[in-house]
């Protein structure tokens, strides 16, 4: 249904409606001037009655005049309220009943070939720091791109398996990808250190590994991003052996894909640029509240996102996002994975705002949703 479809559509039920309970309030405004609404008639265009019964409640007093007629005026606080909080159940249920059409994945017969042992950060977390130790991410991987006969860093990516590399399919399809480096954390130095006095501690050891096989999602698009997922296949196995190599964990079991993610506040790292719009050579993290799914939407309402199928999530707060050169990296967060706390990988960076940190949320592709195509993709 197209904007003006749903907009001459709310105002016809509006029109219908006895104007018996107008009154006054402090966000009286017409339908089209409050989004909530506007998604709410969209949300509910099979439920005419109990929209008119809403929006008759809804009507304040006074009228704006639109092509020489009267528009009715709505309190947009009300679907702020009680109406979005009746919707948030609603696509929790939908969403539920959606996913468990997909879940099990413990049956699938690559489940085997996930570790056992993941997530499990190797170093201190350093709680509302920039930078992050040395040993705290060890699942982060940084892709080596060739541009204009020079090896360049482009994007990130998390060890998912010692074969294989999960990032973003739009930082693969429009590159020459050289391979990737597992176990870094300085790239201006040969050595690692963090920590200060006799608390310092250094590292060595890097993992340079080529490419074997590149898989991008089927689907994926572009402009808008949709699908922007992807994993990358190495030629040699990754020796899981060393204290600054690790697997992130998925989101494989059904209480971690049925789990409600709004409001949970998630870590995104990288070497992407910093506040000073430089790329930080010393591996960086952040933490970012996960939004609602309707505040995604609204977010990013030109990208058209299917409310009823989401398959991103969106993350950030003013003066902290992930920002360019972050793409392809994890958003994780720290929950129970089979019995134990585990770091579980949630997201994929795909998308931010124009301007890092501007208090627009980030787009995250959402892990949940593509864990049978990773399952389907990687083989021994």
């Amino acid at each position: 249904m197209t904007s003006r479809t749903l907009f001459l559509f709310c105002l016809f039920v509006f029109y219908g409606c006895v104007n018996t309970n107008a009154r006054r309030c402090d966000s009286c405004m017409t339908i089209p001037e409050c989004p909530e609404a506007v998604s709410f008639g969209r949300k509910e265009k099979n439920n005419l009655n109990y929209v008119k019964s809403i929006l008759e409640n809804a009507k304040c007093e006074g009228v704006s005049m639109k092509h020489g007629r009267p528009s009715p005026k709505i309190c947009c606080e009300d679907f702020t309220n009680q109406v979005l909080s009746r919707l948030n159940v609603l696509d929790e249920e939908k969403n539920i009943t959606k996913i468990e059409e997909n879940v099990n994945m413990e049956t699938h017969e690559n489940f085997k070939l996930l570790p056992t042992k993941c997530g499990r950060s190797n170093g201190e977390r350093i709680f509302g720091g920039d930078f992050a130790n040395l040993y705290e991410l060890p699942w982060m991987v940084i892709i080596a791109t060739e541009e204009n006969g020079k090896r360049k860093f482009h994007c990130g990516g998390s060890i998912i398996n010692d074969k294989y590399v999960l990032t973003a399919a739009h930082c693969l399809q429009r590159h020459k990808i050289l391979g990737v480096r597992i176990g870094e954390y300085n790239l201006n130095t040969k050595e690692d250190c963090s920590g200060y006095a006799s608390f310092r501690v250094c590292e060595n050891h890097i993992q340079n590994c080529r490419v074997d096989e590149i898989i991008i999602h089927e689907n994926f698009t572009y402009n808008p991003p949709s699908n922007d997922i992807a994993l990358i296949r190495l030629k040699k196995r990754i020796d899981l052996t060393y204290k600054n190599t690790e697997p992130i964990c998925l989101p494989v079991f059904n209480e971690l894909i049925k789990m409600d993610l709004a409001r949970k506040r998630a870590t995104v790292s990288g070497w992407g640029l910093t506040e000073f719009a430089r790329k930080s050579p010393i591996l960086r993290k952040v933490e970012i509240p996960i939004k609602t799914s309707y505040e995604c939407i609204q977010s990013y309402l030109s990208y058209n996102i299917d409310e009823t199928d989401m398959k991103v999530m969106c993350a950030g707060e003013d003066g902290k996002d992930s920002c360019s050169g972050d793409s392809g990296g994890p958003l994780v967060i720290e929950d129970v994975y089979n019995g134990t706390f585990r770091n579980i990988q949630f997201g994929v960076v795909s998308l931010g705002p124009r301007t890092c940190g501007s208090g627009e949320p980030g787009m995250y592709t959402d892990v949940r949703k593509y864990v049978k195509w990773i399952l389907d993709h990687i083989r021994e």
